[in-house]
């Protein structure tokens, strides 16, 4: 899991934030943070799935991801606050796992 440090605070967030990448499955709002580190954050409408736990794994798999990629999140020249705002459904990422996991690693590299 994720340090609570490299978290953003979901509910303050949506201030401020700039488009930077739309694809298949999300889209990535970002600003400059003024930190030395990034912060994630993950946003799931119910649309994405009606019970919370499915969203809640989803937030955990997409929290591990970048806990396992904490370079790009202590690379202090690029320090943002990044927001995740999921597109599809449960159904569509679980059958398009590894396209998903691709267009994650295409977000370290923005």
């Amino acid at each position: 899991m994720i340090k609570a440090r490299y978290r953003l605070n979901v509910s303050l967030a949506d201030r401020g934030l700039k488009p930077c990448f739309r694809g298949s499955f999300f889209a990535i709002k970002r600003r400059d943070n003024g930190l030395s580190h990034s912060r994630i954050g993950v946003v799931l409408s119910k649309r994405y799935s009606k019970k919370a736990t499915a969203r809640n794994k989803l937030k955990r798999e997409i929290f591990n991801f970048f806990a396992s990629n904490k370079d790009f999140l202590e690379d202090k020249s690029r320090a943002y606050d990044i927001l995740i705002v999921i597109l599809t459904t449960e159904a569509n990422i679980k059958d398009n796992k590894e396209a998903f996991t691709k267009e994650l690693n295409n977000v370290i590299s923005i």
